[in-house]
């Protein structure tokens, strides 16, 4: 009877941790969805060409690294690198795209791998592909999810 009344005394108190868990599990993935979001969104203006309403994507003081160079603030960025190259393309999409992310409290650390594809402007146009990953790190601003740091790299597609 010992046994069995420890037995049931196991299993009631083993719900609430599952219950726990399952809460955990979906708040995690809650967040990790959030954080996807802003990523994919950044993602869809530069295939969109029009990076001029993402400054919300990234905090005020996010510094950007491209190909082992500092670019400087996003806004920086935004103006002297990204903004008018994009002038340049006739086309930008990202094939085989993934994403994982990392939680550590209040950041998210994640990383992007990707094919990518640019046809350049022009009578001729040439046709750049490109296999590039990016590592960005976002912070939790009162519930927005906003990249900190972003450093995007790539090079020849290689098999």
């Amino acid at each position: 009877m010992k046994t069995l009344c420890t037995f049931i005394i196991f299993i009631l108190l083993s719900f609430p941790l599952e219950a726990q868990d399952e809460y955990h599990d979906h708040e995690e993935l809650t967040i990790k969805m959030s954080v996807e979001k802003v990523l994919k969104d950044y993602k869809n203006a530069l295939e969109s060409l029009d990076v001029s309403d993402t400054q919300h994507l990234f905090s005020e003081d996010a510094t950007i690294f491209e190909n082992g160079k500092f670019e400087g603030s996003y806004q920086d960025y935004l103006d002297n690198h990204i903004g008018p190259e994009l002038g340049h393309f006739r086309e930008f999409t990202f094939n085989d795209y993934e994403v994982h992310i990392r939680l550590e409290g209040e950041i998210a650390i994640s990383f992007e791998t990707y094919i990518y594809k640019i046809i350049l402007n022009g009578e001729n146009p040439r046709i750049v592909e490109r296999q590039g990953t990016a590592t960005s790190v976002l912070k939790n601003f009162d519930g927005n999810w906003k990249i900190i740091q972003n450093h995007g790299s790539s090079r020849e597609i290689r098999n």
